[in-house]
C-alpha cells in the first residue's frame, strides 16, 4: 500500500483509522477536492454488486478538519486494505449530476492524466491535465489499444504501432530478446491461474465430481505450455512464501482414476459428462490441452470464449459450469486471499460459491490472530480442506510477459502485474 491522498495515517484501536487528508487536490472538471467527497466515496460501494460486501465491513466514516475518522464494523487483519483497495475517490457532485454510469463512460479524478478519447473495447486515450496541481508526467499523451490476440499485440509492437505490449506468451519473448529495438521484460506476480468449479451447480455440486476432473487436470504439462510457468497447489496464498502452503491432498495428474470415479457417479459412454469452461481469453491452449484430456475418457467439453464484461457478469451470476481464470491478490498479504472461500462473497471474491463451516471458522480466525505459528497451522489445516474438496484446482504462478520499445525508460512495476506510466519516459 502507498499513500495518495492521505498523507499520514494511524490506528486508533482494533476497529478505528485516521487518515491526514491532502485537500490540495482538484477533480478534472475543476471541481476542489472536499471531505464530503471521500465520505461519499466510502459509502456508495454498500451499492455497487462488486464492492457491496466490502461496503458493509465499514462501520461509520466522519470527519474534522482534513482528518477522516473511518470505524469497521469487526476486527479484522484485512479489512482495511479490502477497503482501500476497493474504494475509488469520486466526485460527489459530479455523480449526483450525471449519475453513477459518468465512473465508466465520463470519468474525472484527480490524477495527472485525463480522458482524452474512449472507445469502448477499441482505444483510450490519455492526455497530461493542465490543472494538476503537482508535477507533471514525463509522458503528454498514452493511447492504449484494445488488441486481444497476442501475436496481434507483438506485430504492432513490431511494427511500431505500438511502444508497450504486456500478456505476451514465450514465443513472442523469445522475438523480443533478438530485436534490437525492443526490451522483454519478466516479472513474477501475485496473481494465481486455475480452473473454478461452481460449487452450488451440477455437476460441480458433487464434490466426488469435481475431485474426479481435478485427476484429469495436467497441471504439469499446462506449466509447460505455458512457457515453463511454476506449477502451483495452494489457491489460497499463492505467490507469499511465509503463508503459501501446498497440500499432499491435491488431486494429481491420474486420467484411470478420474474415469473411474466419473462412472462411479453414473457418468459413462451411455450418459456422458458434458461441462462448460468460461474464459475471457481469446486463445487458451491450456484450456484446449484440458479440453483433449477430458475427450479421452469420455467427458464432453465446450471452450466458451467470452468479453470481458460478459465473463463477469457469468462470474458474478454464477452462470457457469467452470471457470479458467486468474485471480489477483489485491492486498498485498496472504490473508486478502482468504476472501476466495468466504461464503459471505459468493460472486465477488468466492466465484466458487463454496461453503464450509470449519473453513468459515478458519477464515475468521485468520483475520484476527496475531500468533505466526497458530496461523501457520490455521493455513496447513485450510489448505487440506481445500486440497480434499476442490473448489478450486491452481494451475501456475502467473508470471507477466513484457516487451517494449528501447525508447522507453524509468518504468515502474506492480505486483499485480501492470505498469505504473506515471513514471515513463519516451526518448526519442
Amino acid at each position: 500500500m502507498m499513500p495518495g491522498m492521505a498523507t499520514s495515517w494511524e490506528r486508533v484501536d482494533e476497529l478505528t483509522y485516521k487518515f491526514t487528508v491532502n485537500l490540495d487536490y482538484v477533480f478534472q472538471n475543476g471541481d476542489p477536492l472536499t471531505m464530503d467527497d471521500i465520505v461519499y466515496s466510502f459509502l456508495r460501494i454498500r451499492d455497487i454488486p462488486k464492492q457491496a460486501d466490502t461496503g458493509a465491513l465499514i462501520e461509520s466514516v466522519t470527519y474534522e478538519g482534513n482528518v477522516l475518522t473511518l470505524k469497521l464494523k469487526e476486527r479484522d487483519n484485512t479489512l482495511l486494505t479490502r477497503v482501500l483497495m476497493t474504494c475509488y475517490i469520486v466526485n460527489k457532485s459530479y455523480i449526483e449530476s450525471n449519475g453513477d454510469e459518468a465512473v465508466y463512460l465520463h470519468p474525472i479524478g484527480t490524477g495527472p492524466f485525463a480522458i482524452a478519447e474512449f472507445i469502448p473495447g477499441t482505444a483510450t486515450s490519455v492526455q497530461t491535465w493542465e490543472g494538476y496541481p503537482f508535477a507533471k508526467p514525463p509522458i503528454d499523451k498514452i493511447t492504449f489499444l484494445g488488441i486481444g490476440e497476442t501475436a496481434s499485440r507483438y506485430i504492432a509492437l513490431e511494427t511500431g504501432q505500438a511502444v508497450y505490449t504486456g500478456l505476451l506468451t514465450p514465443f513472442e519473448m523469445d522475438l523480443a530478446e533478438k530485436d534490437p529495438n525492443l526490451m522483454p521484460y519478466t516479472r513474477d506476480t501475485t496473481t494465481i491461474t486455475g480452473f473454478v468449479f461452481n460449487c452450488q451447480r451440477p455437476p460441480f455440486d458433487n464434490i466426488n465430481v469435481r475431485t474426479a476432473v481435478a485427476y484429469a487436470i495436467d497441471r504439469n504439462s499446462i506449466c509447460d505450455l505455458k512457457g515453463g510457468r511454476s506449477p502451483a497447489k495452494s489457491f489460497v496464498f499463492g505467490g507469499y512464501s511465509d503463508r503459501y502452503v501446498e497440500s499432499a491432498f491435491m488431486p494429481e495428474y491420474d486420467l484411470e482414476k478420474a474415469k473411474a470415479m466419473l462412472e462411479a457417479e453414473g457418468f459413462n459412454a451411455s450418459n456422458p459428462l458434458k461441462i462448460e469452461v468460461v474464459t475471457y481469453q481469446t486463445s487458451e491452449p491450456a484450456g484446449e490441452l484440458f479440453q483433449s484430456s477430458m475427450r479421452s475418457i469420455g467427458v464432453e467439453v465446450n471452450l466458451t470464449i467470452v468479453e470481458f464484461s460478459v465473463y463477469l457478469a457469468t462470474e458474478q451470476n454464477g452462470e457457469f459450469d467452470m471457470l479458467m481464470t486468474s485471480l489477483l491478490n489485491r492486498g498485498g498479504s496472504p490473508l486478502t486471499d482468504l476472501d476466495r472461500v468466504d461464503n459471505t462473497m459468493f460472486g465477488t471474491r468466492n466465484v466458487s460459491y463454496y461453503s464450509n463451516d470449519r473453513v468459515m471458522e478458519i477464515v475468521k480466525l485468520m483475520r484476527v490472530v496475531d500468533d505466526d505459528r497458530e496461523l501457520t497451522a490455521l493455513a496447513i489445516e485450510l489448505n487440506d480442506i481445500i486440497a480434499k474438496e476442490v473448489p478450486y484446482v491452481a494451475l501456475f504462478h502467473f508470471t507477466s510477459y513484457y516487451a517494449m520499445s528501447n525508447k522507453l525508460s524509468n518504468i515502474s512495476f506492480i505486483n499485480g502485474g501492470s505498469i505504473d506510466f506515471r513514471t515513463l519516459k519516451y526518448n526519442d
